[in-house]
């Protein structure tokens, strides 16, 4: 009896360990399951931030860290940077670009810059707009073109009018010193007959659009006078996608027969000039 006992005990201990073991074997295969699920459900978080991005750019509207909380992540909001990163990797391989923040937008007015700086006192965080644009990663060999041309909606001649037009009025605008009265940049579009030379729209609609579009800023400041005073200034999208190098590209275009001392004169209104080039005609100048 003794014996008997002790052997059903044995095979119960034995068939408990079966079952733990075929209970543990079940669980990880649930936590693999698991696993797959939430990896899959990041993937098409993933997808669904890249359409969101890329609709986002058709629009010429910024992609807002809101609305990729509110319009991709829902309750995944925990999820956030693995998502971006995510979306940044398939950008960059599937469509050569990349979701780049944009600078943050600059206070003009005095009431503009109390309100920061009362803003900044509260708080020690830094400046950040919170909002990106998509910019190509194409190396320069791939920047043609027959590669990146312009779109087709409404039409590509319409497209390449609109490009050329806020081009050149960012390159006015940084020409002049980074600001422009209204009074200046209306003597300089009617020498380019721009009223005429527009295909899509009115030129005061189309300022309005380059406004809306963060390409220029529209500083309006109240006087005591009728009118108000009105400077253009460079939005936070035409910083991103205008930059210096563009602009001398465009003006040396323009320009034709180039004298001597050309482009010398054209880094120097740009700021393109390194450090030490300045010091040294700095030095030159003292002497």
């Amino acid at each position: 009896m003794p014996e008997t006992q002790a052997r059903r005990r044995r095979q119960s201990r034995r068939n408990n360990e079966r079952d733990d073991s075929d209970v543990s074997e079940e669980d990880q295969d649930g936590d693999v399951e698991m696993g797959r699920t939430g990896d899959g459900a990041e993937d098409q978080l993933v997808k669904k931030l890249v359409r969101y991005a890329l609709a986002c750019e058709y629009a010429r509207i910024p992609i807002r860290r809101d609305g990729i909380r509110d319009k991709v992540l829902g309750t995944n909001s925990r999820s956030f940077k693995r998502v971006f990163e995510g979306a940044q990797s398939r950008l960059q391989q599937v469509f050569g670009m990349e979701m780049l923040e944009l600078p943050a937008k600059e206070k003009r007015t005095l009431k503009e810059k109390q309100k920061a700086n009362a803003r900044k006192a509260a708080s020690q965080n830094t400046t950040s707009s919170r909002q990106y644009i998509l910019v190509s990663t194409l190396p320069p060999e791939y920047k043609f073109q027959s590669i990146i041309a312009p779109s087709k909606i409404p039409s590509s001649s319409e497209e390449a009018a609109y490009v050329g037009f806020y081009t050149m009025v960012i390159s006015l605008i940084v020409l002049n010193g980074g600001e422009l009265s209204d009074t200046k940049l209306r003597r300089y579009l009617a020498r380019m007959n721009a009223s005429q030379n527009l295909p899509m729209d009115k030129t005061d609609n189309v300022l309005q659009k380059i406004v809306r579009q963060a390409y220029v800023d529209k500083v309006v400041e109240k006087t005591e006078g009728d009118d108000d005073a009105i400077t253009w200034c460079i939005g936070p999208r035409g910083r991103v996608e205008v930059p210096p190098e563009s602009i001398a590209a465009v003006v040396t275009e323009v320009w034709g027969d180039l004298p001597d001392d050309f482009n010398k004169k054209l880094q120097r209104s740009l700021g393109m000039q390194k450090p030490r080039q300045r010091e040294a005609e700095n030095s030159i100048l003292e002497e």
